[in-house]
């Protein structure tokens, strides 16, 4: 029988481990690559552990008079800055997931080092995709509308044993009622791999805020929720989204939720006064493989939400290392990020 965790990058997601939040950014960099870095950095700021950009080729995805063909067309990158906009993502310390619906997307995707591939709902009648994607040699997000089953088996059943399920209304903005959140439970257990939600429910709506937070507590590995600038801007998906400081505003509340069930991972009340001392913190970006100086550490309290990093008093343990992933300017440090 399946087990029902996932390895995607360094995280280990499903039963036991905290929920993967992926921003998803869709098309609102509008083709523009410098406004693809700015998400990604907004994704990360607002405390996303990962970011999902959709690859595609326009002329490979709908038919010439298709009502949105122009507008993706306008959306679509070039190859060299697709690869650029990955690879800046990988340098962000996020993971990063590619909602690939082509094959030389896929390769190209693989090409810029993304940690997971993942299918649109739409494409889960399209086998040779799933295969191809499952074949790609990254896990892969299996998107499926919530009351879909005989072919979210069959698709799963082409990916083997690296896979996740992503429940997603195929509606946007859809209607709280849609969610449909005590399936993620049942499809967990019927097929034993880690079951998200990708939340489609009104940006500007409250319910937009805690729906994340009820799919965790009703046991979610991971979720997903569009991320976009400014929400005030027109787009495919925009009404759908959150803001930089609104999509922080859900992690918090998410985070927050799984702290009330209990969980082993959750940050413990206990930890009190030694939760508010300082931690090491990287002064600046910090490279793949560099080796950590003196000079690039700075030493500051950090946000009680999450567990507390290494303490200066630790310093001598991460002088002289090589960082084992990308560590952001003022991102706690912590042993697993050391080679």
């Amino acid at each position: 029988m399946k087990a029902a965790t996932l390895g995607i990058g360094a995280r280990q997601v499903g039963e036991g481990q905290p929920c993967l939040v992926i921003a998803h950014v869709g098309t609102a960099h509008g083709g523009k690559p410098e406004l693809a870095r700015r998400l990604i950095d907004a994704a990360f700021q607002a405390g996303a552990d990962a970011i999902a950009f959709p690859v595609f080729r326009a002329s490979e995805l709908v038919a010439r008079r298709h009502p949105e063909r122009r507008e993706l067309e306008a959306a679509e990158l070039s190859p060299r800055e697709w690869k650029a906009v990955l690879e800046a993502a990988k340098a962000s310390g996020l993971l990063v997931v590619a909602e690939a619906f082509d094959t030389a997307s896929r390769d190209l995707a693989a090409e810029a080092g993304v940690d997971a591939f993942q299918t649109h709902p739409l494409d889960l009648d399209h086998p040779d995709l799933v295969r191809a994607l499952a074949a790609g040699g990254r896990p892969l997000l299996l998107g499926a509308a919530s009351d879909e089953d005989a072919q979210v088996g069959a698709a799963l059943e082409q990916c083997g044993a690296g896979a996740a399920l992503l429940l997603c209304p195929l509606t946007a903005p859809a209607a709280p009622e849609e969610l449909r959140l005590s399936e993620l439970a049942a499809r967990r257990e019927r097929y034993r791999v880690p079951v998200g939600l990708f939340d489609t429910t009104d940006g500007a709506s409250a319910f937009a805020l805690v729906a994340p937070a009820l799919a965790a507590a009703h046991g979610a590995a991971l979720v997903e929720k569009r991320l976009v600038v400014d929400r005030a801007r027109k787009g495919k998906g925009a009404a759908a989204a959150l803001a930089p400081e609104e999509f922080y505003r859900m992690v918090e509340l998410l985070r927050q939720a799984e702290r009330a069930k209990g969980d082993a991972f959750a940050p413990a009340a206990r930890r009190g006064a030694t939760a508010r001392g300082r931690s090491i913190v990287a002064a600046s970006l910090i490279g793949r493989g560099d080796v950590l100086t003196a000079e690039r550490l700075l030493f500051k309290r950090t946000d009680e939400r999450f567990e507390r990093g290494l303490s200066p008093a630790e310093a001598h343990r991460v002088i002289g290392r090589r960082a084992a992933r990308p560590i952001q300017a003022d991102e706690t440090i912590k042993e697993d990020m050391l080679e």
